[in-house]
C-alpha cells in the first residue's frame, strides 16, 4: 500500500513539492491541513518538532518531521521514476535540493516579510538575519533582489557549463527539479512576488533559460497517482489582480487556479504567536 498523511497548510511551501513527487511516484497523499490554518492536524501537539511538514507512512507507521528527509524516504522506499539511480545522482540532486532550499531560506523567505508588512524584528531574526533592519523596505528589496541575481546565476552558469541534460542532474527528473519548479513559478506568477518582479523590470530568470527549461519541462510530467494539491492560497494578503498559473503541475490540478480567479502562493507556515496580521514564518522543516 502506497499511501501516506501528510500535515501541511494550503499553501505552496515545502510542502506542495511532496505532493507532486507522490503524484509522480504513485502515492496516495491524505492531506491534512495543520493549526492555525485548520483543525486536522495539531502541529504543536503531534509533530515530534512543532512543525510542519509532518508525514506518516500508512504501510509502516513511519512518521517524518522535516522535509527533505520525507522527499528522500518516499522516492526510496517506494521505487519510481523520481527515484536515484546510483548514489552518485543521489549526491547530485541532494546538492541541487540544496540549491534550492538556500534560495527559498534566504530570498523568498526574507521577501515574505515584505510582502506582509511584518514589523517584528524577533520573529525576523529568527530568520539568522532582519532583512528591514538597515534602510527599510526599499533597501531590503534591493539587497534582495541582488542576492536573488547573484544565487540564480551560480545556478544558471553551473547548468549552462556542465553537459547539457534536461533537468538539474540528468536526463530525468528528481525531486530537485520538483522544488526548484514550485519556487519558480512562485516567483514569476504569484502577486506578493510582484514586488520582486517589479525590481526585476519583469520576470526574475528571464536571463536564466535552463532553469526555465528545467521547469517547462517539469510540467509535462504526467503523474502515476492524482491526490489531492495543497494548491494555492494566502487569503490575508490584499491585491486586486495576478496573472493565471499554469493549470497544470506535473499533472496535478492546482485548487484556484482558474483563469481570472486570484492566485496568492507564499512559500511559508505558522504565524508568528504574536502577529494579528497572519504572517508566516518559514518553517524550520
Amino acid at each position: 500500500m502506497k499511501e501516506i498523511d501528510l500535515a501541511y497548510f494550503p499553501i505552496v511551501g515545502r510542502g506542495e513539492q511532496i505532493n507532486i513527487v507522490c503524484a509522480i511516484q504513485g502515492i496516495k497523499v491524505n492531506n491534512l491541513i495543520s493549526t492555525p490554518m485548520g483543525n486536522d492536524f495539531d502541529k504543536d501537539k503531534q509533530a515530534p518538532f512543532g512543525t510542519v511538514p509532518w508525514m506518516k507512512d500508512q504501510s509502516n507507521g513511519l512518521e517524518l518531521n522535516d522535509s527533505l528527509s520525507i522527499i528522500q524516504y518516499l522516492v526510496t522506499k517506494y521505487v519510481g521514476p523520481l527515484t536515484p539511480k546510483s548514489s552518485e545522482d543521489a549526491a547530485l540532486i541532494a546538492m541541487y535540493w540544496g540549491w534550492v532550499q538556500d534560495y527559498y531560506s534566504y530570498v523568498l523567505s526574507p521577501f515574505h516579510d515584505i510582502i506582509t508588512d511584518h514589523n517584528e524584528v524577533f520573529w525576523r531574526n529568527l530568520r539568522l538575519t532582519d532583512t528591514l533592519a538597515d534602510g527599510g523596505k526599499e533597501k531590503a528589496v534591493s539587497n534582495l533582489t541582488e542576492l536573488h541575481n547573484k544565487r540564480s546565476a551560480y545556478l544558471e552558469k553551473l547548468l549552462s557549463n556542465s553537459n547539457s541534460t534536461t533537468f538539474l542532474a540528468g536526463e530525468e527528473c528528481s525531486y530537485a527539479d520538483i522544488f526548484l519548479y514550485t519556487c519558480v513559478r512562485t516567483v514569476q506568477h504569484t502577486p506578493g512576488f510582484g514586488i520582486l518582479r517589479d525590481a526585476c523590470g519583469g520576470d526574475p530568470f528571464s536571463n536564466c533559460a535552463k532553469i526555465l527549461k528545467i521547469c517547462d519541462e517539469v510540467e509535462k510530467i504526467e503523474p502515476d497517482f492524482e491526490p489531492e494539491s495543497v494548491g494555492f492560497n494566502a487569503a490575508h494578503l490584499e491585491v486586486e489582480e495576478t496573472e493565471a498559473l499554469p493549470s497544470k503541475t506535473a499533472g496535478l490540478e492546482l485548487s484556484g487556479s482558474g483563469d481570472g480567479e486570484v492566485l496568492t502562493c507564499l512559500l511559508y507556515t505558522s504565524p508568528s504567536p504574536r502577529d494579528q496580521r497572519g504572517s508566516r514564518m518559514p518553517s524550520s522543516g
